[in-house]
């Protein structure tokens, strides 16, 4: 068997990525759903044909040799290409398809991504949607989302990102805690107030923007929660101050079951960003997605 032909059998340089990638035989044979003696044969093959060795087998796993790492590199760049390609002509021929997976924040998800979400599906029927959400402002995220909505870049490698838009909050109570505690005047006043926020590992400061500077205030309260939802409905009992985005109590303020106050004061602003894989030609489901998400979002 010439090189030539040695690598262009697809089955054993198939095999060969497996192994380097998972660095043992069994786990590589279970991926490709064989025997790790049948992996084994193809390994030894591949060696054989190209007349050098790609691995090192030790009691510790698989370990690469030079030659096998340059071969897997290559390998890997041959791979994306071939990904790159099939991605972009299935798009032009397919548009969107397959399952689009999303995870995002669970009160940014029932708030402003849920209604996007239903339109999306409504106009690519063909195409399944999953919406996976998380508890209040966690950063943990798992690999094999195509898009994740979240405030923080999560720890995952090869991510791009594209900025969805500013979350404005507003600082809130209900009637009834105003009108036992009293109404703060300034920023200043709310550190003699009950103040309900994610005290065990969010910020303990409130960021306003004066005309001038900005002004961080630290708050303290009774009560808190990593949820909007729950210290909402601990401010709907009037139990405390809130500073929480504004979508999130946009039928509270308008039927005036809590009350806005610093509506002269810029909160500092937050913004939110859709990240999803760095890729020359990304999944046409994911691309119409991030591009709809941003286009609507700025519509509203």
């Amino acid at each position: 068997m010439s090189l030539t032909a040695a690598l262009r059998d697809l089955n054993k340089l198939n095999a060969f990525v497996r192994v380097a990638e998972r660095r043992s035989f069994t786990k590589a044979a279970a991926d490709l759903r064989t025997t790790p003696s049948v992996v084994s044969k193809h390994m030894k093959e591949l060696e054989d044909a190209l007349g050098f060795s790609l691995l090192n087998r030790s009691t510790h796993g698989i370990v690469l040799t030079d030659a096998g790492e340059g071969l897997f590199q290559n390998c890997l760049q041959m791979l994306a290409k071939l990904d790159d390609y099939v991605v972009g002509t299935r798009n032009l021929q397919t548009g969107p398809y397959g399952t689009l997976r999303v995870q995002a924040a669970s009160d940014y998800a029932r708030c402003v991504l849920t209604p996007l979400i239903l339109e999306f599906a409504k106009r690519h029927p063909s195409l399944r949607v999953h919406l996976s959400v998380v508890t209040g402002d966690s950063n943990s995220v798992e690999d094999g989302f195509d898009v994740i909505i979240a405030g923080k870049k999560p720890s995952l490698p090869g991510l791009v990102d594209q900025d969805l838009g500013e979350v404005q909050h507003v600082v809130c109570a209900s009637p009834a805690y105003f009108l036992r505690f009293g109404r703060p005047k300034e920023p200043q006043d709310l550190r003699e107030h009950n103040c309900l926020a994610n005290l065990y590992s969010g910020p303990k400061d409130w960021s306003f923007q004066t005309a001038s500077r900005q002004l961080l205030v630290g708050v303290k309260g009774a009560l808190s929660s990593n949820s909007s939802a729950v210290l909402i409905q601990m401010a709907l009992q009037g139990y405390g101050i809130i500073r929480v985005p504004r979508y999130a109590v946009k039928a509270e303020l308008a039927d005036k079951t809590l009350k806005a106050i610093f509506e002269r004061v810029t909160l500092s602003p937050e913004r939110m960003y859709a990240y999803f894989s760095k890729a020359k030609h990304l999944p046409a489901k994911t691309s119409d997605f991030v591009h709809f998400l941003q286009a609507s979002i700025a519509a509203r």
